[in-house]
């Protein structure tokens, strides 16, 4: 019997994504400096635990837009740069469920449909056998 997993939506797996991107380029931004902050540094400045400060930046969490601005004011960039080199994380998942996308369309399934295939996909790629 297959045990149903939670659905894993597309949105997910692209915030994800972008959570990683953003946490790299605000480590890359941090140690960048010519004083080269620690996560503590940073922190304080920011007005954030380092525990959170950590998980953003291995991509554990994605902060809410207000800690993203504190992060910027405190590393002096533009809340625009903590996103640069994030575009191409856009178009790389827009070119990677286009296909699926289509398939879907194509076959005119549903939600249900989709969230059904999902599953079985799943299944056919956790290397256990249900």
């Amino acid at each position: 019997m297959v045990v149903p997993q939670p659905p894993s939506s597309q949105e997910k797996y692209f915030v994800s994504d972008l959570g990683k991107r953003i946490g790299q380029r605000i480590r890359e931004l941090r140690t960048q400096r010519p004083e080269r902050w620690t996560q503590e540094e940073l922190a304080e400045r920011a007005q954030i635990s380092v525990s959170f400060l950590s998980m953003i930046e291995r991509g554990e969490r994605v902060p809410h837009v207000e800690t993203l601005a504190a992060l910027a004011n405190a590393l002096g960039v533009s809340l625009g740069e903590l996103f640069t080199g994030t575009e191409q994380t856009l178009a790389q998942t827009e070119d990677l469920l286009r296909p699926l996308s289509d398939f879907a369309r194509a076959r005119g399934l549903t939600a249900r449909d989709v969230d059904r295939l999902l599953g079985v996909a799943r299944v056919m790629f956790s290397g256990t056998v249900a």
